[in-house]
């Protein structure tokens, strides 16, 4: 009998689960945008008990759609985005939930970053402190709304909600925590030093148990299997962090391996045994006691969404009815664009740079001859130009590799692909699996089920093969110099 995986894997924007093979194809999946709700200027927050119904539906719906029964999943594993803030009362009924997308503690991360002991907390957790991180959430409500904090007793990661509700199991893995803020690399686990340093002590007892990702923490338990459709019993694994999901389910595994991810946050990171310098933007703890070295930013595909949400409304409309999705039209579009130095430049900051949460996204040299075709362009490009920035400043400390693999949406785009490959001068490999995230937490979950004798076994086994996109060079002329104008305006803009 064939044997199958389930992986869920919920970010800011959409929550999916996919099944999968033991040879990592995908038999069935289904997904749906989850809301976030905009109370106030820059914040970004959840209703999860809507996630967990849209969970429940996307879970029903990839059954269905693969022909199986919950009897045929052999394991379930869920992976989520990372940081913000999710705490629970005694009663494990939620008293917040805030998304990675939020900048409601900006402010109080320039504070802390001038206190006396910042020096200290930054060697500690790798780090230090950024507005939508965990740890500075956490100060943030401890300040400005203290009863939802001292009524809170768990803190929960995004994934780790979704595994308490199949499994009625409190529990995080090592990658969420460590990319938290609250870990100390030093100790590798939460230690009340740091989190005195920060003024958050009582914090240490809301940190649930804490596994590796291929661990099993518990069963789907008899109410969800009654909403979902699986099988009560079936083991719920710790699950993971989803930029080490994407990395994993692209088949990135060994040191010295690169993984991309176009999707709501530029993610770019490489695989190391040693513990990354803390001067980048932050590091994980990754399968096989090794670290992932994380340059990362919200500058990415969610600005293409936000254009053609804002520019492309009766192409979305009528994509239903012509039986195409409305991003293909856009890749269409780009691709008669003829690339010239003339064209409009885009800085992907919608929702910040990667220095700072204030600055937004703007077209600079737009003229009257100007199409929404070279503006979508500029945005594709820029997003790549988004990429490059945080390369760049993994190379300056000696973090370098000569080809990555590309996951999120923009992989899912041939002329994006090439794009990136042009651009950052290297090979860009791409799986034909969409949703790298979900296959990478089943490969944790087909790993401690006992289906493969190891985590490298359950990669090798499932990562499928790649398509190669290779540098363009008659284009890269034209490419440097329009990076060399993009850089000097994000200088400006940074000392605006």
């Amino acid at each position: 009998m064939p044997e199958y995986i389930l992986g869920i894997d919920c970010g800011n924007t959409a929550i999916k689960a996919a099944i999968f093979d033991l040879h990592g194809h995908e038999i069935g999946m289904a997904s749906t945008r989850v809301e976030t709700l905009f109370s106030k200027p820059g914040y970004s927050e959840s209703n999860l008990n809507e996630l967990w119904q849209s969970c429940t539906q996307v879970i029903r719906d990839a059954l269905f759609k693969a022909n199986l029964k919950g009897s045929d999943i052999k394991g379930i594993g869920c992976s989520g985005h990372g940081n913000g803030l999710y705490l629970f009362d005694e009663n494990n009924a939620s008293t917040i939930a805030i998304k990675s997308l939020d900048s409601r503690a900006d402010d109080l991360s320039g504070d802390i970053k001038h206190w006396v002991n910042y020096d200290q907390i930054h060697a500690l957790n790798h780090q230090g402190v950024w507005p939508s991180q965990t740890a500075t959430l956490l100060k943030w409500v401890k300040i400005n709304v203290p009863d939802v904090y001292y009524r809170s007793t768990t803190l929960l990661f995004c994934k780790d909600y979704i595994n308490f509700k199949l499994s009625d199991t409190l529990a995080t893995d090592f990658g969420d925590l460590s990319a938290s803020g609250l870990f100390d690399f030093k100790s590798h686990n939460v230690s009340q030093q740091l989190l005195k340093f920060l003024d958050i002590s009582e914090a240490a007892d809301m940190i649930p148990p804490v596994f590796r990702s291929e661990q099993i923490i518990g069963t789907v338990q008899s109410d969800a299997a009654g909403e979902t459709g699986l099988l009560e019993g079936t083991p719920v694994v710790a699950g993971m962090f989803d930029v080490v999901a994407s990395a994993v389910g692209t088949g990135v595994f060994e040191n010295g391996k690169a993984s991309m991810i176009a999707g709501t946050w530029s993610i770019n990171q490489v695989i190391s045994d040693d513990l990354p310098t803390p001067d980048i933007f932050m590091s994980s703890v990754f399968p096989g006691d090794r670290y992932l070295a994380i340059e990362s930013s919200a500058t990415s595909a969610s600005n293409l969404e936000w254009f053609v949400s804002e520019f492309f409304q009766a192409e979305k409309y009528a994509a239903p009815v012509l039986d195409r999705k409305v991003f293909d039209y856009c890749n269409e579009l780009v691709q008669q664009v003829q690339l010239n130095e003339n064209l409009p430049i885009y800085h992907p900051y919608l929702y910040g740079s990667k220095d700072n949460a204030h600055l937004g996204a703007n077209f600079f040299g737009v003229s009257g001859w100007h199409t929404r075709a070279d503006l979508l362009y500029a945005v594709y490009e820029g997003i790549v130009f988004g990429h490059q920035e945080h390369v760049d400043k993994l190379a300056r400390f000696g973090i370098t590799f000569d080809h990555v693999v590309l996951g999120g949406g923009g992989s899912r785009s041939n002329v994006w692909c090439q794009l990136f490959a042009d651009i950052l001068n290297i090979t860009v490999n791409v799986t034909p699996c969409a949703e790298t995230g979900a296959r990478g937490v089943a490969m944790a979950a087909a790993t401690g089920v006992g289906l493969f004798a190891s985590f490298d076994d359950a990669v090798s086994s499932m990562r499928g093969d790649y398509q190669s996109f290779y540098p363009n060079k008659d284009v890269q002329l034209v490419l440097r110099n329009r990076q060399k104008k993009y850089q000097k305006i994000a200088l400006f803009l940074s000392e605006w």
